[in-house]
């Protein structure tokens, strides 16, 4: 069946803006600068950064109960958000979960990089892809919840450790897109999908089609991780699943394990005709 270019043309979108922030690398030119030269943005877990001090959850024997065998991953520092350049008040910003200030962060990048004047926000959407694991805030929400039961059942007091949460951090599956959309006035379809591993490329790949159905007109999509790292440390040791050495190898035949790290990375989308 002959090839109609012309069509395939009229369907093409193409990358007009992108951002990011992931281990040694805050941008896009810097994550390439980071992968030409073969750098390891690896490192031991930060102290603070776990609830156990990483001496104590470690152990080099493989998957012991209530131990880690490998203290190394991927760790991005918080980013600081600009209230001024965002619809977010100061107040909500600092409320955030790291999750969503990574999400925003990538997502403002990517906006700025992009050509968008004339764009109507109200056309613009958003989806991202997020491995739906327990979030910092999350895991001290259900702490508070089955620690304060705990402390009302068998200590006969109650516990108020869920006053220093934010409600909002009950939902950290869907809430990422829709705080990127707020933060930026855009007013177009906006939602989180949970794919596992495939969850960024099928975000794009929704974006796309929504584009081509002129329901839009762009989209910013792409991913973000930034769990509870000691619960990934201690899930992914549990399975086996991390290398001992701390350093991974894709299809090396001395890999012998994953080592899990954090990051968002965004691009906005728009239709080649436009």
């Amino acid at each position: 069946m002959p090839v109609d270019h012309e069509q395939d043309a009229s369907r093409a979108v193409v990358i007009v803006g992108m951002g990011c922030v992931f281990p040694g690398a805050g941008s896009p030119e810097e994550l390439w600068d980071l992968v030409r030269r073969g750098r390891d943005a690896t490192s031991d877990a930060p102290r603070g950064r776990w609830r156990l001090d990483p001496e104590a959850a470690f152990d080099p024997g493989i998957a012991l109960a209530d131990h880690v065998y490998s203290r190394r991953g991927g760790f991005v520092a918080t980013p600081e958000l600009d209230a001024d350049e965002l619809e977010l008040d100061r107040d909500d910003l600092e409320s955030l979960d790291p999750l969503h200030r990574l999400a925003v962060h990538a997502a403002s990048a990517a906006w700025r990089s992009s050509s968008m004047a004339g764009v109507d926000r109200a056309k613009v959407g958003v989806i991202l892809g997020n491995v739906v694991l327990p979030t910092e805030t999350a895991a001290r929400l259900t702490e508070g919840l089955l620690g304060g039961a705990f402390d009302e059942a068998f200590l006969g007091r109650a516990s108020n450790v869920l006053s220093a949460v934010d409600a909002i951090d009950a939902f950290p599956a869907g809430l990422p897109a829709a705080v990127i959309a707020r933060a930026l006035g855009l007013k177009g379809p906006a939602f989180t999908i949970d794919a596992a591993c495939a969850s960024s490329l099928y975000a794009i790949k929704l974006g796309v089609d929504l584009l081509r159905s002129g329901e839009v007109a762009a989209m910013l999509c792409g991913g973000v991780s930034r769990p509870d790292s000691l619960y990934t440390q201690m899930g992914f040791s549990q399975l086996r699943a991390l290398s001992p050495r701390g350093r991974p190898a894709p299809f090396d035949r001395e890999a012998d394990g994953l080592v899990v790290a954090e990051g968002a990375g965004v691009f906005v989308l728009k239709r080649l005709d436009d």
